[in-house]
């Protein structure tokens, strides 16, 4: 009975996930107020669920001697060996309330177990392939809200334009209010189109199509208009990785080529900063507009202050889930910059370990990209690697890749990555181990 049902079981999970992840925003506002939270505690549920669903099956599979990949029992090991690190922390080390630490756990290591379920018990490529599409298909219904979030702010009511409890995204003396796609703040949404923007990009330069072109430009636009630093930026660093994965070669033509194209984007981007260097986009991206001279001060002195901190603490650190979204405000030292979150939740040893997995995770999808010849595991990888450039880059400046969304639909990404390669590794005849 366990057999004949763990693939549907699992995938059912897999995208309810998915859809109430991304739709959290409407649950939460088009319920009565006394449901509010309702959309985390499905969440929480179905990642229940999960680990209940994977439990079991690990016992079955133990018990009946089930032979399992060596990539698997790799990544599901080191998975298991954070999990214990941080439970001892938690529970020897920690100062912070309980609930929050049991939170900090959940964030940092629950929603994250799709990396071992997605590979354990889904190894049916068309079924991945589902799962793939309709994260994309919702993704861009969001793109499309949050265009219509940014152009009809002035008259959609807020229940549309923002997350219950929370005040609309806007710049000092501006009439412009940024969009959320009621995913988050503006940051995360901001943060989720960079994934979106490298999985249509690593789509088309694979399989040219003038519709997936327009939805590149559509998601691109929608980027722009959350007037997020990090993020803008953050499309020009997918757009260099992912054309390197595509076309990269260690040649004199290619670097030459490269050098070429690099130095006209940059004389390019400095002659339109001059002649709109009176726009608001220009001196958002600057720091010479009021509210981004504020944000960055004071982002610089949380940075000073829990760097300070981390020297006077550096093993305990304040404490698992003391700093991120399960902490409470009044006690953070630090609201923003996910590297410095991690560190000073998990201590400077334990911090590392979490560091060392997350560069893990890319060297092995760097290595999947170039040793697989399959076009998807390849647009898979290249949507992977590239969002991670983006966040490794990002988690300096804000805590967007903490973010529920963005935090699970990575780690699904790589979930997707490690399944699809089991899949193809049986399938050329490789055993398992």
């Amino acid at each position: 009975m366990v057999l004949s049902t763990k693939i549907p079981v699992a995938q059912f999970l897999v995208k309810a996930i998915i859809i109430i992840l991304l739709f959290s925003g409407f649950i939460t506002n088009f319920l009565p107020a006394s449901f509010k939270g309702l959309s985390t505690a499905i969440i929480d549920f179905l990642f229940v669920a999960v680990l209940i669903h994977l439990l079991i099956h690990l016992i079955y599979g133990y018990f009946h001697t089930r032979r399992v990949d060596k990539t698997f029992f790799k990544i599901a090991s080191i998975w298991l060996f954070l999990f214990f690190c941080t439970v001892l922390k938690l529970s020897f080390l920690d100062n912070n309330p309980i609930v929050e630490r049991i939170l900090g756990l959940r964030n940092n290591l629950i929603y994250a177990v799709l990396i071992i379920y997605i590979p354990f018990l889904i190894k049916i490529e068309k079924r991945l392939y589902v799962i793939y599409n309709l994260l994309l298909t919702i993704g861009l219904f969001l793109v499309v809200f949050s265009l219509l979030q940014f152009s009809l702010a002035s008259k959609l009511p807020e229940s549309l334009m923002v997350v219950r409890g929370e005040s609309n995204f806007s710049f000092y003396g501006t009439s412009i209010i940024r969009p959320t796609a009621l995913i988050g703040n503006t940051i995360i949404f901001a943060s989720f189109t960079i994934i979106l923007f490298s999985a249509y990009l690593a789509k088309y330069l694979y399989k040219p199509k003038r519709k997936d072109l327009f939805l590149i430009a559509l998601i691109a636009t929608a980027n722009i208009f959350t007037f997020t630093r990090a993020s803008l930026v953050g499309m020009v660093l997918v757009f260099i990785v992912t054309f390197f994965l595509r076309y990269g070669r260690f040649t004199v033509s290619f670097i030459r080529n490269i050098a070429i194209i690099f130095v006209t984007i940059i004389i390019s981007a400095l002659m339109l900063g001059y002649i709109y260097q009176d726009s608001f986009i220009i001196r958002r991206l600057t720091g010479q507009e009021a509210s981004t001279q504020g944000s960055t001060n004071e982002h610089i002195n949380q940075i000073i202050h829990s760097v300070k901190y981390l020297k006077q603490n550096y093993i305990a650190g304040a404490g698992v889930g003391s700093q991120g979204a399960s902490g409470a405000m009044e006690d953070k030292i630090i609201t923003d910059g996910y590297w410095f979150q991690l560190f000073l939740e998990n201590g400077i040893v334990l911090g590392l370990f979490y560091f060392i997995f997350y560069s893990y995770c890319i060297i092995y999808a760097i290595r999947s990209f170039y040793s697989s010849d399959n076009i998807w595991i390849k647009q898979l990888c290249i949507t992977f690697i590239a969002s991670s450039a983006y966040f490794f880059f990002a988690s300096f400046l804000n805590s967007a890749f903490a973010g529920r969304p963005n935090f699970i639909v990575y780690w699904l990404l790589f979930g997707l990555i490690i399944s699809q390669n089991i899949i193809d590794k049986k399938s050329n005849g490789f055993s398992s181990n």
